[in-house]
């Protein structure tokens, strides 16, 4: 018999306050597409993305985002991706005709390892997936360098950070394509939505009409001159294979009500990093621990993972997180861990992910979403202090 999950006291993530926003509604929600088209716009000047498609998910945007890059990759229907990639991603992927090698990630990090990509390579490799994992950049330079002297297209997961930027430049302008979530837990929280960010008008467009039922007409999107010639099939004139995965007007309208306070929703979810980070200093001096400085000025983390180190690290990981969750703690596997573990996934082929497992073994992460309260994140600092130290 299935017993009801117990509702823990202190949650990874808490409720998004909605207060004002009936109000925001009755002055926005209007004309069909209204909000669509300011949100693409005030997001694409707060985050350098001129060229960007609402979608109504993060997971619709990297299926979006790969059927794209099929149709672009030719014969080579090969791509390599990480350990830590996230399910829909790796499922976007096979959806789309890919076959799917996993490589390692860096030493004592989330992010797909260049070396290991290379080993991965083969001569049918089209394109490279780099997830920027619980928000934290994998080392994109080197990648796209990698992709560059190969000609291979590199698809950015960056579902778990916005704003992310390495050596002052939005990471998002290293690759082919990026998509985001707007997932309630995220950095943005608009109830549903998620977008994919293009390099020019020419990807955008071949990701407007996958988006928008594989049609030609371009006349939704701003900033994109339509080419189709006028008349009773303007609209009905379909070029390829595609979907209806828009965004919805309301999860625009939210979106875009959530912007308005996006800075101090970041600076609540750094100061939030911080306080936990403060509460393991000494422990992660000792080596004790493991924990991650948050990212210098370039958006927030996701989450804060913390890693034991040891002979016995899985197996005190696991005992910790227990004693955690015990106490009213939630506290979360590395999202499933690594992918090849997955019922799902442990057909594709890797080189053995040995870090990626034991990192994944050995660690757990507690939440920092904005929605949580200084006293609660407070609260649990302390009690993770002391479960370490038991």
């Amino acid at each position: 018999m299935k017993t009801a999950r117990r509702r823990l006291r202190l949650p990874a993530t808490g409720h998004v306050d909605v207060a004002g926003f009936p109000q925001f509604l009755g002055r926005h929600l209007g004309p069909s597409r209204g909000n669509l088209k300011l949100l693409a716009r005030e997001l694409g000047v707060l985050f350098d993305a001129p060229h960007m498609t609402l979608v109504n998910s993060g997971s619709s945007a990297n299926f979006a985002a790969a059927l794209a890059l099929a149709s672009r990759a030719g014969k080579r229907r090969h791509a390599v991706a990480a350990g830590f990639t996230f399910p829909t991603t790796l499922s976007a992927l096979l959806l789309a005709g890919f076959s799917v090698t996993l490589a390692d990630t860096e030493e004592g990090g989330f992010g797909i390892d260049p070396a290991a990509l290379e080993r991965a390579l083969r001569p049918d490799t089209g394109v490279v997936c780099v997830t920027h994992f619980l928000g934290f950049p994998a080392r994109i330079d080197e990648v796209a360098s990698v992709a560059a002297s190969r000609g291979l297209l590199v698809l950015q997961d960056g579902c778990e950070t916005m704003g992310l930027r390495a050596a002052g430049r939005p990471v998002h302008a290293r690759g082919t394509l990026t998509t985001w979530s707007f997932y309630h837990p995220h950095h943005l929280p608009a109830y549903g939505g998620g977008a994919v960010l293009s390099p020019d008008a020419g990807w955008r467009r071949l990701v407007e009409s996958i988006v928008h039922w594989g049609r030609s007409c371009t006349c939704h999107a701003e900033g994109l001159p339509c080419e189709v010639p006028d008349g009773p099939a303007h609209a009905f004139t379909y070029e390829r294979r595609g979907l209806n995965v828009e965004m919805s007007e309301l999860n625009a309208c939210f979106a875009r009500w959530q912007l308005e306070t996006w800075r101090e929703q970041e600076a609540r979810r750094n100061a939030n990093y911080a306080l936990l980070a403060g509460a393991l200093a000494d422990l992660a001096d000792l080596g004790t621990v493991t924990t991650w400085p948050a990212p210098h000025g370039s958006g927030s983390p996701f989450a804060f993972p913390v890693s034991l180190a040891g002979r016995d690290a899985a197996h005190a990981a696991a005992e910790v997180a227990a004693r955690l969750r015990h106490r009213g703690v939630e506290a979360r596997t590395l999202m499933g861990g690594a992918a090849a573990d997955q019922p799902a996934f442990r057909d594709l082929p890797h080189d053995g992910l040995a870090r990626c497992r034991a990192l994944a073994a050995s660690s757990f992460l507690v939440g920092i979403h904005q929605t949580l309260p200084a006293a609660d994140v407070r609260e649990v600092g302390t009690i993770l202090r002391e479960e370490l130290t038991a």
